[in-house]
């Protein structure tokens, strides 16, 4: 008697299985049976390696858990498949965040910020990179910080105006505009709140102190003057569509967190 041939899954049946499990490891995600959750993904992945949806579930599963190098791993992977996944991407920026790779995470989030501007997520994973690399940098050269530096010597200008420049009130006259001051005036107006990001990422490049963190043969100035190109070009754009006009205030823009995938 002819042995029966083992039943082959179908590519149909096999995708269907991988959304069963990963559906099953959300709910497990919303009430924070991250375990539970962490199985039903592995079973997913069993069933296909490089499905990017699982991947990126189960990425977010690591971090939850407390294993970002596990997390980091999954997000690669992911953007191996498909380099412009934003899920990935964030995944990817998180991950480095909570290893320490500041400067690696910010590129990231800087590269997720220029792809979805909408979402809110990134710019908040902007700022506080940012702030991870400020107190990190403080911390080793034990001196204030560049934001500090300037308003106390802004302070001590104050401090030494003569008193001829001083009118009725006691009140220290204006000193006239330079061009630079003119010009990140206007820069604002075109930018933004995204005026604050450019200028971050262009004092990074010329900080001398900075602790390079380049993994994967990546370049993190090389992505530092991409995103600084980015806002230089869309600064130009506004500026051509309204010179003389601010962007609408961001405060009123949606502020949407990123989609609720899990």
């Amino acid at each position: 008697m002819p042995r029966k041939k083992p039943k082959v899954d179908t590519i149909e049946e096999i995708e269907q299985n991988i959304k069963l499990f990963c559906d099953q490891s959300k709910n497990h995600m919303k009430s924070r049976e991250y375990e539970k959750a962490l199985v039903g993904y592995n079973q997913a992945l069993e069933l296909n390696s490089t499905d990017i949806n699982a991947l990126v579930s189960r990425s977010k599963c690591y971090l939850l858990l407390g294993e970002a190098s596990k997390a980091l791993v999954d997000a690669e992977t992911a953007l191996n498949e498909d380099k412009n996944n934003i899920r990935a991407i964030y995944q990817k920026a998180e991950a480095l965040y909570y290893l320490g790779q500041f400067e690696q995470s910010l590129m990231y989030f800087h590269r997720g910020a220029r792809a979805r501007p909408e979402l809110n997520s990134f710019r908040l994973g902007v700022q506080k990179t940012q702030e991870a690399i400020e107190n990190t940098i403080g911390v080793k050269n034990n001196k204030p910080s560049a934001a500090t530096t300037a308003k106390n010597k802004q302070k001590k200008s104050s401090d030494n105006t003569p008193k001829s420049q001083m009118n009725s009130s006691s009140r220290p006259l204006r000193p006239k505009p330079t061009k630079a001051e003119l010009e990140r005036r206007n820069a604002r107006k075109l930018l933004g709140e995204l005026c604050v990001d450019k200028e971050y990422l262009e004092n990074l490049l010329k900080h001398p102190d900075l602790v390079r963190a380049d993994t994967n043969t990546e370049n993190i100035s090389t992505y530092a003057k991409e995103a600084v190109e980015f806002l230089n070009k869309r600064q130009e754009f506004w500026r051509q569509q309204r010179p003389c006009n601010a962007l609408p205030n961001q405060k009123n823009l949606p502020m949407d967190a990123m989609p609720r995938w899990f």
